[in-house]
């Protein structure tokens, strides 16, 4: 009998042991990721982001991919003060519009001013480094939910100063000054110029931002590596309990308010010479829900996590722009969430075949009782889409009848999940899927914009659930 040594997290002793007899492709993964040094990685990310230009000369995906460099600096910045030091910023998209408006007003005709972009850089990052500083010195006492409210009501006083501040009056002027555009914003920015090299197209400003992603990463790495880093991180787990160890609690939440401020504000002034302009709107609540969601997803502290969550929350609204694709990407998300949650695996297939027969069964029922009610199915470029709705009832009130069958589904799934018993659990998914299928065809594929807001919820919800830590995110072990 083994005994347990003091001192020593026999889990985490166990990790490598665990790793190495994984198998599949979660093993495979496991033990890459290992054998590969952090540099490595960011070579392949590199490397990677470097050859979609080559790839394909269209602006749509290649704007895509600069969204998702951008999304990932942005987040990397709130991983600072949310994964690493544990405070809970949500004023944290206010530091990157004022990123932005400070390189409006610094290269623009806005104010008459055109610094070069390296040297309007600089003044930024320092600029928002010291906003952090001040919204930082008055949360020093607050925790938890409060220092959430405060902070958030910097991020929505924010919009409305740069809504509002179109007539100020200023000492020695006679006529009250535009500072900000209002609505309206700031337009025709100069373009980003670094180093000799000036942006003019899409695929010149995605280099600038895969680039500027790739340092990112590297810095906060060893950032992260750094005594502060593992500070921030004791900060983190027990407030605490790191003052009683003598660690400066007050100056570590200040760095990170900074440092967090600091790339903000950088990706903001990206951002701009991007865009070419800047408007309140860009600037809202939407966007902290995403940059939250980019890192809940990937992992809070997690740097790959990090990357991974901005491809998903960037990609994947824009992807179910493409009804056909959106398609094709929601069977294969079931086919493999079935595959996945389902053990023993053969009964995967099992259940694929009940919802088709029970499907035929229902068309036939319905067509016998009223033929005119059935629509006649439209074909598809998916091959998938077009062999389902060959079974799938297709009513002609469709819009009606989805929004009943929306409500249905909700309550279907909560009683599948209070079910225990593998068999009743089995037969009762199988009306539960065809019901979402029949949603989904009815309903959420032919509204893009409400999909990609129940695709984020969702996804969040379930990987709360299945994965409280996120995808890539390190799983702790807490003894209550």
């Amino acid at each position: 009998m083994s005994q347990n040594k003091i001192g020593v997290d026999q889990w985490v002793e166990q990790y490598d042991q665990r790793v190495n007899k994984a198998k599949g492709l979660q093993g495979f993964i496991a033990r890459t990721s290992q054998r590969l040094p952090p540099w490595g990685w960011l070579i392949v990310l590199v490397a990677v982001g470097a050859l979609l230009p080559v790839i394909t000369q269209n602006n749509f995906a290649i704007r895509i991919a600069g969204n998702i460099a951008l999304m990932g600096t942005l987040a990397l910045g709130l991983n600072v003060v949310v994964g690493y030091a544990g405070l809970l910023d949500l004023g944290f998209v206010a530091f990157y519009g004022i990123g932005a408006y400070t390189y409006a007003y610094l290269s623009s005709d806005f104010s008459g001013v055109h610094l070069p972009t390296w040297v309007s850089l600089p003044i930024i990052i320092v600029i928002s480094a010291l906003f952090g500083l001040v919204l930082g010195s008055p949360s020093l006492r607050l925790l938890g939910d409060y220092l959430a409210i405060v902070t958030l009501g910097f991020g929505q006083i924010f919009v409305q100063l740069m809504t509002s501040l179109t007539r100020v009056s200023l000492p020695g002027h006679e006529r009250p000054v535009d500072l900000t555009g209002g609505p309206n914003g700031i337009i025709n920015l100069d373009k980003l110029s670094l180093f000799g090299f000036t942006a003019r197209t899409v695929t010149d400003h995605y280099l600038i931002l895969l680039v500027v992603l790739a340092v990112a990463l590297l810095v906060i790495y060893h950032l992260n590596r750094s005594r502060i880093g593992r500070a921030w991180r004791a900060l983190r787990e027990d407030e605490l309990a790191a003052e009683a160890m003598g660690m400066p609690t007050r100056r570590l939440k200040l760095q990170a308010f900074a440092i967090g401020a600091a790339v903000a504000g950088f990706s903001g002034a990206l951002f701009a010479g991007w865009q070419g302009s800047v408007f309140p709107a860009n600037f809202d609540t939407t966007l902290l829900i995403s940059v939250y969601a980019i890192i809940v997803l990937g992992g809070l502290g997690s740097l790959p996590g990090v990357v991974v969550g901005s491809i998903v929350m960037v990609a994947a609204p824009d992807i179910l722009r493409d009804v056909t694709l959106a398609g094709t990407l929601f069977y294969v998300g079931v086919l493999v969430t079935l595959i996945g949650a389902i053990r023993p695996r053969w009964q995967t297939a099992l259940l694929i075949g009940l919802v088709v027969v029970f499907g035929v069964i229902v068309r036939l029922i319905v067509g016998a009782l009223d033929a005119q009610a059935l629509a006649e199915p439209q074909l598809s470029n998916s091959l998938i889409t077009n062999t389902v709705r060959s079974w799938l009832i297709i009513p002609v009130n469709a819009t009606i009848i989805g929004n009943y069958a929306f409500g249905l589904l909700i309550l279907m799934v909560l009683g599948v999940s209070r079910i225990k018993h593998s068999v009743w659990r089995l037969a009762a998914l199988v009306p539960t899927l065809y019901v979402l299928i029949f949603v989904w065809e009815t309903r959420l594929s032919q509204e893009p914009s409400v999909t990609r807001l129940l695709f984020v919820g969702v996804l969040l919800i379930v990987l709360m659930i299945y994965r409280p830590n996120g995808l890539l995110g390190q799983k702790r072990v807490e003894i209550v």
